[in-house]
């Protein structure tokens, strides 16, 4: 297969960036991880060290990518640890505008940024605020650009149902904040990764489109439907917000807190997203949630 070209994927390791690669790779790209993991980056071909809490470290690790993916998300995201600068601001918002630049000095002709549904023109939450700033650094940066808007994403990777199914090992029911009532159009990763790919030439898409799943449930529907398949059906139980909430307050004082009150905000948002553009610009059919499920739930 003939090379088309050359892309850096910023946050490469991620379940959602692995996906991209993945897709890149198969569609004839030549694909750099970008990782901040600077002893991986140093002693493995194809890795390229890069902080986005570092300005200094991002130029050279875009340097002749003809293509900027970033997908990249602060350490156990979306709890955050402001102490460790691992906030939305400093990797949606301000890390975004750094890598901006660096892709921008380095001559790269398209940036592709993955932001999430939800963002608006005027967002009033912090975290929203924070990611409409990244997709304003980019789409005002004078390159090619694709900014992705997923809704709640899924994979073999993922830190979401993945981390609900080992809980539910051990839990003898699943709290739910709210009731588990919010609504949710849950993406397959490797739709992300096909999205990606097709929009990677001069002559791609550009511009903003929402990318959810074709099958819309609550968040205590999307849980049991994952918890049946691998045999681990379990009673959710609702926690109202009377409690949840004093209780992040609590948690969050702790080193390494399960949950925020911010984080919380973000878990019982609506995740749907407006598919119809999307799918008017590209060759795309959506994985419903149970089949991709049983992709890699199911032996």
């Amino acid at each position: 297969m003939a090379k088309r070209g050359t892309a850096a994927v910023v946050g490469g390791r991620g379940f959602i960036g692995g996906a991209i690669v993945e897709a890149l790779r198969a569609t004839g790209w030549d694909v750099t991880v970008v990782t901040h993991n600077q002893r991986l980056a140093a002693h493995h071909a194809g890795y390229r060290w890069g902080d986005m809490l570092d300005p200094t470290t991002l130029g050279p690790a875009v340097e002749g990518a003809d293509v900027v993916v970033q997908s990249a998300n602060f350490p156990n995201y979306p709890f955050e640890r402001p102490q460790l600068r691992h906030t939305f601001l400093e990797y949606d918002g301000l890390g975004t505008e750094r890598l901006v630049r660096a892709a921008r000095d380095a001559g790269v002709r398209r940036y592709v940024f993955i932001s999430g549904v939800g963002v608006t023109e005027n967002p009033s939450k912090p975290y929203y605020r924070a990611i409409r700033r990244g997709e304003q650094a980019v789409t005002e940066s004078g390159m090619e650009h694709l900014v992705v808007r997923p809704a709640f994403v899924y994979g073999p990777r993922d830190n979401g149902i993945n981390r609900i199914i080992r809980a539910a090992r051990a839990l003898p029911v699943l709290p739910l904040p709210q009731g588990g009532d919010q609504l949710h159009q849950p993406v397959f990763a490797d739709d992300i990764g096909t999205v990606v790919s097709q929009a990677m030439d001069s002559d791609g898409p550009q511009g903003t489109f929402e990318i959810g799943g074709p099958d819309r449930m609550s968040m205590a529907h999307m849980l049991r439907t994952a918890l049946d398949l691998v045999g681990r059906g379990r009673r959710v139980v609702t926690v109202p917000d009377r409690v949840s909430r004093p209780g992040a307050r609590l948690l969050a004082k702790l080193p390494g807190p399960l949950i925020t009150p911010n984080a919380l905000d973000f878990m019982v948002e609506d995740f749907v997203a407006d598919t119809e553009p999307l799918l008017k610009e590209f060759d795309l059919r959506l994985t419903p949630f149970e089949e991709g499920l049983r992709d890699y739930l199911v032996p």
